[in-house]
């Protein structure tokens, strides 16, 4: 009797992405992402979502590590000057500028901010309708890139550069 292969499912989130850890996750994509003309979309949701989903691909220090991190920038404005608060009771113009001083932390702080900052910017550009307003067709450049790939394999090998020929055009 055959067996069908098991596929590894993603491991889930760690227990400790609870309510408040979406909550300051929501807040610091509010500020990261672009804003202003076209990227003015009602995204921040999606957007979380799409980071959940890329933390359980991350390794296991990266995977329970982040939510530390993120209470880490939560519990922290009064080093900025922004007084015993948390960041998500920051009014949003506060909450801006307080995370664009996290620009010019040091060692592993900046490191927290830079990944912090990627992934959201990344998981921001890949919806759909961002997409779309860049004029980015994925789609379109893989079957292109095929289509290329194929054209060259069809190629006369007299035509081919030998060098890329392999082995046997010496």
């Amino acid at each position: 009797m055959l067996r069908e292969p098991m596929i590894d499912s993603p491991p889930r989130l760690p227990f400790h992405y609870g309510r408040t850890t979406r909550s300051i996750l929501r807040s610091a994509i509010g500020v990261l992402r672009p804003r202003g003309g076209e990227f003015d979309l009602d995204l921040d949701e999606r957007t979380m979502r799409s980071v959940l989903s890329f933390v359980p691909y991350m390794q296991p220090f990266a995977r329970w590590g982040f939510p530390v991190g993120l209470w880490i920038i939560e519990i922290s404005p009064f080093v900025y000057g922004y007084g015993f608060t948390r960041m998500t009771r920051l009014e949003p113009s506060k909450q801006a500028g307080y995370l664009t001083r996290w620009e010019h932390a040091v060692g592993p702080f900046r490191t927290l901010y830079d990944g912090l900052r990627a992934l959201v910017l990344m998981c921001f550009y890949q919806q759909p309708e961002i997409l779309a307003l860049l004029e980015i067709d994925w789609q379109a450049r893989a079957d292109e890139l095929t289509e290329r790939r194929a054209r060259l394999q069809r190629m006369a090998p007299e035509l081919a550069n030998p060098r890329n020929a392999g082995r046997g055009a010496r």
